[in-house]
């Protein structure tokens, strides 16, 4: 027997394994959600040095099960409502499962048929059931291919943005003027985007500030000062080349104006990159995708997240471009040495995903998603999105009969921002105390490790995020969550 690949092992700790995952989320509300450690902690409880013989899957799993799962931040708790989603289903278990299983890296076609050709179709089923526009499609100008993160993908956008850029100005990178690149990001935009433009040695960087907007009750940038901005780069001899927009901002849940800025990025040759990493998932119900997905026919490249409310853990990342000869180009596809080499490739119209990405090797993250549809289907994946967007609703009504709460602003999806405006006495809190108020209101909320919320500010205001995502949570979670926020107000 195989010592590395025991079959028996494998049959015997597998399902182990398994009864392991599954006995933790039936008493996952049991558990806290935020561990009560210290950094170092693990080290205190593990050896400092590797074991020189091998251990038994008993003592490892045992580890497991007592050092390790406890001591996790519980993202799958029910009363889990910070950042965003990021639920995991049955389904993406056992598909991830499998994949891991067989460690086929399909970074050409030959090199393992089934996962290219799986990620092909999977990436062209998510243009059809969330009405992407049809240029994504692999068959047209564009596709889609399922990376690692979403801040990869908004750096190959920025890399793909100035390699088109400088295609067409016919320079190189020894061209003085390759120095004169501006990059923009709305200033909501996630830190990503200015990551990734820092990453990339742009050296100008421009966020385009935020203000509040009355009509649609949430920040937004001023379409105008952005083309003004622009405009004076221009004027001082820079080179606008790329721009990141998002529908649905981590701070606030807000939508930026695609269409208005699209029409920027045109008029100036600016490649024009959308970041739906969070919202983009509620596309799969239609009448979310038409109030929230304007302008998708206008952009270079989109980014979707299934990893968020799709319920297909992380690695699931979907990242469409509208000119895949382009992109393709910008990372290096004509470099293709003699052992990358094959008939196949070489002799069909074959998409090969060492050129979507740095690095060769590509994980088998398209079944995971695979079985997540399949086992759902189009409907359940909309149901998912809905039953959330109901259960944000019934927080946002418990917000609004309060007089001591108010909403920051508009409801957006399964996000609520709010922020406490009375003390315990019913007293108006001064606009100079608000925002130490609800700091000390949200330390107080996390204080148990029984309940997990961030907070945010946007131009100097400071209030508290709920975003409820996970199967598990039901109104009477919510009603319990409501209580202890109250209590906690009265003890400020």
């Amino acid at each position: 027997m195989n010592p590395y690949y025991n079959i028996d092992d494998l049959l015997k700790y597998g399902n182990q394994a398994l009864d392991l995952i599954g006995e933790t989320y039936q008493n996952l509300e049991k558990e806290r959600v935020v561990p009560d450690v210290e950094p170092g902690f693990l080290r205190q409880l593990l050896p400092e040095n590797p074991p020189q013989k091998g251990e038994s899957f008993e003592d490892i799993l045992n580890d497991t099960k007592t050092k390790i799962l406890p001591n996790l931040t519980q993202w799958q708790h029910p009363n889990f409502y910070a950042y965003f989603p990021c639920n995991m289903s049955s389904a993406a278990i056992i598909g991830d499962m499998i994949s891991l299983a067989f460690n086929s890296p399909g970074f050409t076609w030959i090199a393992s048929p089934a996962t290219t050709e799986l990620e092909n179709i999977v990436a062209d089923w998510i243009v059809k059931m969330m009405n992407l526009p049809e240029k994504f499609l692999l068959k047209n100008s564009g596709g889609g291919a399922i990376l690692a993160s979403i801040g990869i993908s908004i750096f190959y956008s920025i890399h793909a943005g100035k390699y088109r850029k400088m295609k067409e100005l016919g320079i190189d990178l020894t061209d003085p003027k390759s120095l004169k690149f501006v990059g923009y990001y709305t200033s909501l935009s996630h830190s990503e985007n200015q990551r990734g433009l820092l990453v990339k040695d742009i050296p100008y960087r421009r966020a385009v500030p935020v203000h509040w907007n009355e009509k649609i009750k949430n920040f937004s940038i001023d379409v105008q000062e952005f083309r003004e901005m622009v405009e004076k780069d221009i004027s001082d001899g820079l080179i606008p080349f790329w721009c990141g927009a998002t529908i649905g901002t981590t701070p606030c849940g807000s939508v930026d104006p695609i269409p208005e800025i699209a029409e920027v990025c045109k008029k100036y040759g600016m490649w024009l990159n959308v970041d739906a990493a969070w919202a983009g998932g509620a596309f799969v119900v239609p009448e979310l995708r038409q109030e929230y997905g304007a302008g998708l026919e206008e952009v270079d490249s989109l980014t979707i997240n299934f990893a968020k409310g799709t319920m297909s853990g992380n690695g699931s990342a979907l990242f469409f471009v509208g000119d895949k000869k382009v992109y393709n180009e910008s990372l290096g596809g004509k470099i293709n040495p003699e052992y990358l080499k094959n008939k196949f490739t070489e002799e069909n119209d074959i998409t090969d995903y060492k050129d979507w990405q740095l690095g060769l090797g590509k994980r088998f993250n398209s079944l995971r998603l695979w079985f997540v549809i399949r086992k759902y289907g189009v409907e359940g994946l909309q149901k998912n999105i809905l039953d959330k967007i109901e259960l944000t609703k019934y927080f946002e009504s418990l917000v609004t009969k309060s007089d001591k709460f108010t909403l920051v602003c508009k409801r957006s999806l399964n996000l609520i921002c709010f922020r406490m405006i009375k003390d315990k006495d019913g007293n108006i809190i001064p606009e100079d105390k608000l925002n130490e108020f609800n700091r000390k209101l949200l330390e107080l909320i996390n204080l148990s490790g029984h309940y997990y919320l961030v907070g945010s500010e946007i131009n100097g205001l400071y209030f508290l995020r709920f975003t409820p995502g996970n199967h598990n949570t039901l109104n009477q979670h919510i009603d319990a969550l409501w209580k202890h926020i109250e209590e906690c107000a009265l003890k400020l």
